[in-house]
C-alpha cells in the first residue's frame, strides 16, 4: 500500500543557519516523532516571497501547510491542538491567537477584540492554510507582498470571521509598530478591494494600510499607487475605524484622513501652547508654503507626494472654540498645578528624577508635582526617603492626576489617552533617555511633545529640521549632576549594545554570533588580561538588558568583571569608556572621560537594526574608531587613552555646544513654565 501524504507540512524559513536547539524547534521535532507520518517539517533556505510560497503549494503533498520560522515561539500544545482539529474535518483555514511578544500562560484568556484584531499580526506566520485552496488564490493574488497574503486569502474566500483555537503563536517581535512595512517591488498594489462584512478584516485592512505608510517614509518610493490607497480606505469604510491608529500612528492617521478627503491639505496633527502643528500633504508639486517644514518627497508609482510640516494660529483650527470641548491650555502653569515626572515604571535615575529633584528643591511653592513609578520598583524606597511625592504609575490615581494636570514630563513617551486628554492637546515635555545618534525622524515625528530635549548643537541642528519650535538645546538633566570621581577606585568599562536579530536565539545560536565571539574575545584576550593585572586595573562590562540571561556564557575573570553598578556610577569612575554603538558612553564623553568604539560589525550592524546612523564615527565620532580586535587590544594596552587628544577634545567641544553645565535643569524649568 503506498504511503499517504501528510496532514500538516510545516515549512520552517531559514535562510541562514538552522537554529536546532531552539525551543521551537525542538518542539517541532518532538511533535514530528510523535504523529510520525502525518506530519512533516520541510526546511527552506530562501525568503518566503509570495512566488516562493506559490511554488510551494504547488509541490507540497499536504493537505494544510503552516509557515514559521525558528525565531518564532509557540505553545507547548500548538502542533497537537492544530493537528487535533484538522484531522477530522477539511476547511480553509486554522489559526492559533497570534502574538508579537511572549505567549501568556493562559492563552484563553485573550481578550479577543477589536484590539486584538488591530494589533494582530497578519503576515503568513502561524495560520494552517489548506495547501490547495491557498495555491489557487495566489493564481489570482499573485501581485501581492506576503505579508498581504493572509488577509487577502480571507477576502479571497469570503472568510469574515476566525475564532481562534486555545493556543498560542507569536512572531516574537513588533518591529512592524516602529518601522513599518516595506512591501516587495512587484507589488502592485497592497491587497484586493474585496470588501466582507467583516469588522475583522476592516481593522486588518487599517493596520495593513498604516504599517504600509509608516514603511514608506523610510523606503521613499513605491509602485503602490495613491488612488489605490484611497480605494482601500474608502472600500472598506476605514474611516470609521481611524481611531484604533490615532494613538500609536498619529501620523499616519493624518494621512489617511488626507488620502479620503485630498481636498484638506492640511492636517491638524497637535495643539501647542501658542500654535497648532500641522501636516501638509502635498502631490505633484515642488513648492511648498511659506514657513512650512519639509518633511518628506515621496514617490508612489508616477506620482510624487511631498509632506511638510507647519504651525499655524489656534483660531484657524475647525472647532477650536466649540462649546462643550476643554482646551487643556487654557489655564496657565502656576504653583498649584499638578505636574506629573516619571522614568520608567520600574527604574528611576533618569532625567525626570534629576529634574524633579531639582525642581521641588528650586520650586517649593508647586506643591502637587508629582513623581510616578511603580512601588514595587527597587527605586520606590529610595525616592521615598528622598522626599519624593509619590505616586503608582498607570493606575486609577495616576490617570486621575494625568487629568487635571498641567503638565507631564518624562525622559519617557508613553502613549497616554484619559477621558478626552491626550499628548496631542496637552503640555507634554520628553527630556530623552539618551542622545539621538541614530536618524530617528519617522519615529519623532510620530510622536507628540511641546519640548524636545536636546544636547548639543549636532542634535539640536537635526532635531530643528523637525521640530523647530519645540526643540530646546539645554543637555540632559542628569547631566548636570554627572561629574567624573578621579579620587576612588578607577576602572576601564565595555558597554556593548544589544542587536534585534539575536532576540529568540538559543543558547547555541548565540555562542555562535558575531556578537557573542567578538564580546568573549575580548573578555579573554591574553594581552588584555595580562596588561590588567600589570597596572592593576579592573575591566567592568555592562551587559545591555537583554543579554544578561545570557551573561553566563561570557568568560569573566577576577580582572574583567560583569558589572554590578548602576550606569551613572559605572560611568562616573571609569578612565576609560569603550563601546559599539551605545549613546550611554556619551555621558562619559560629556564630563571629559576618553571614549572609544569597537565597530566589529560595522558592515552590517545597521542591516539588521531598526533605525540607521546619521552620525559619521570616523569623522564625527568623540574617539578613536577599531574595527579589528588587535587595534582595540593595542590601543587599551599601550595606554594611548592616557594621553590628551586635541581632535577629540575639539569634536566633544562641538558635538556638545550650546550646553551649560550648570543651567541644564534652570534652562528647561524656565521653558516648562513658559508652556
Amino acid at each position: 500500500m503506498p504511503d499517504l501524504p501528510p496532514l500538516l507540512t510545516i515549512v520552517l524559513e531559514e535562510t541562514g543557519q538552522l537554529d536546532r536547539e531552539s525551543v521551537m524547534y525542538r518542539r517541532l521535532i518532538a511533535a514530528r516523532l510523535r504523529l510520525e507520518s502525518h506530519f512533516a517539517v520541510l526546511h527552506v533556505a530562501e525568503s518566503l516571497t509570495t512566488p516562493v510560497i506559490a511554488r510551494l503549494c504547488r509541490e507540497i503533498d499536504s493537505k494544510y501547510v503552516i509557515f514559521m520560522r525558528t525565531s518564532h515561539l509557540l505553545s507547548a500544545n500548538y502542533v497537537a491542538t492544530i493537528f487535533e482539529y484538522l484531522k477530522s474535518r477539511t476547511v480553509y483555514l486554522a489559526e492559533p491567537v497570534i502574538y508579537t511578544g511572549p505567549i501568556p500562560k493562559n492563552v484563553a484568556g485573550t481578550k479577543l477584540d477589536d484590539t486584538y484584531n488591530y494589533a494582530r499580526d497578519t503576515d503568513v506566520f502561524g495560520s494552517a492554510f489548506n495547501t490547495r485552496r491557498l495555491s489557487d488564490a495566489l493564481e489570482a493574488l499573485g501581485d501581492v507582498d506576503r505579508s498581504a497574503i493572509y488577509t487577502s486569502y480571507r477576502m479571497y474566500w469570503s472568510i469574515a470571521k476566525v475564532r481562534p483555537l486555545i493556543t498560542g503563536f507569536s512572531t516574537a517581535s513588533d518591529t512592524k509598530a516602529a518601522t513599518g512595512l516595506r512591501v516587495s517591488a512587484e507589488a502592485s498594489r497592497l491587497m484586493p478591494v474585496m470588501p466582507l462584512p467583516s469588522k475583522e478584516i476592516r481593522l486588518q485592512v487599517l493596520r495593513y494600510v498604516s504599517l504600509f505608510l509608516r514603511g514608506i517614509r523610510g523606503q521613499k518610493a513605491t509602485s503602490i499607487s495613491l488612488n489605490h490607497l484611497r480605494d482601500l480606505i474608502r472600500g472598506f469604510e476605514l474611516m470609521e475605524l481611524l481611531a484604533m491608529v490615532e494613538t500609536l500612528q498619529p501620523f499616519e492617521a493624518a494621512w489617511i484622513r488626507w488620502l479620503d478627503d485630498p481636498a484638506d491639505g492640511k492636517q491638524f496633527f497637535k495643539q501647542l501652547s501658542t500654535k497648532d502643528a500641522y501636516l501638509v500633504f502635498r502631490p505633484n508639486t515642488d513648492d511648498g508654503g511659506a514657513g512650512e517644514v519639509p518633511l518628506y518627497e515621496l514617490l508612489f508609482d508616477q506620482e510624487i507626494l511631498t509632506i511638510n510640516k507647519c504651525y499655524r494660529a489656534r483660531n484657524l483650527r475647525s472647532g477650536h472654540a466649540r462649546p462643550g470641548s476643554y482646551n487643556f491650555y487654557n489655564r496657565p502653569i502656576r504653583p498649584s498645578s499638578t505636574i506629573l515626572f516619571f522614568d520608567r515604571p520600574f527604574q528611576a535615575d533618569d532625567n525626570a528624577e534629576h529634574l524633579y529633584e531639582y525642581f521641588t528643591a528650586k520650586h517649593p511653592e508647586f506643591d502637587q508635582a508629582y513623581f510616578a513609578i511603580n512601588p514595587k520598583s527597587p527605586d520606590w524606597d529610595r525616592l521615598q526617603a528622598k522626599g519624593f511625592k509619590l505616586i503608582s504609575i498607570f493606575t486609577k490615581e495616576f490617570y486621575e492626576k494625568f487629568l487635571v494636570s498641567d503638565l507631564v514630563v518624562s525622559s519617557q513617551i508613553y502613549s497616554i489617552r484619559y477621558r478626552g486628554k491626550s499628548f496631542a492637546n496637552s503640555r507634554f515635555v520628553y527630556l530623552q533617555h539618551g542622545i539621538q545618534l541614530n536618524d530617528m525622524s519617522d519615529w519623532v515625528l510620530s510622536k507628540y511633545f511641546d519640548v524636545f530635549i536636546a544636547t548639543g548643537r549636532i542634535e539640536a541642528e537635526y532635531m530643528e529640521k523637525l521640530a523647530p519650535i519645540e526643540t530646546l538645546n539645554s543637555g540632559l538633566p542628569r547631566y548636570e549632576s554627572l561629574n567624573r570621581d578621579t579620587l576612588g577606585q578607577q576602572h576601564l568599562l565595555f558597554m556593548p549594545t544589544w542587536r534585534f536579530n539575536l532576540h529568540q536565539s538559543s543558547t547555541e545560536h548565540f555562542v555562535q554570533s558575531s556578537y557573542f565571539q567578538a564580546i568573549d574575545a575580548l573578555l579573554s584576550d591574553h594581552a588584555l588580561l595580562k596588561f590588567l593585572e600589570e597596572t592593576d586595573r579592573i575591566m567592568h562590562v555592562k551587559l545591555h538588558p537583554n543579554v544578561e540571561k545570557r551573561a553566563g556564557q561570557f568568560r569573566f575573570t577576577d580582572r574583567i568583571v560583569k558589572s554590578e553598578l548602576s550606569y551613572r556610577e559605572a560611568i562616573r569612575a571609569a578612565e576609560l569608556v569603550v563601546t559599539d554603538y551605545s549613546s550611554a558612553a556619551l555621558d562619559a564623553a560629556f564630563v571629559g572621560t576618553p571614549i572609544a568604539y569597537y565597530h566589529w560589525d560595522a558592515a552590517d550592524f545597521f542591516n539588521d537594526q531598526p533605525y540607521e546612523s546619521r552620525l559619521d564615527y570616523a569623522d564625527e565620532g568623540l574617539g578613536p574608531v577599531f574595527h579589528e580586535h588587535a587595534g582595540l587590544i593595542n590601543y587599551i594596552v599601550r595606554e594611548e587613552f592616557t594621553v590628551t587628544d586635541p581632535e577629540y577634545i575639539g569634536r566633544r567641544e562641538r558635538f556638545f555646544e550650546g550646553v551649560d553645565p550648570g543651567r541644564i535643569n534652570e534652562k528647561i524649568v524656565e521653558r516648562m513654565l513658559s508652556l
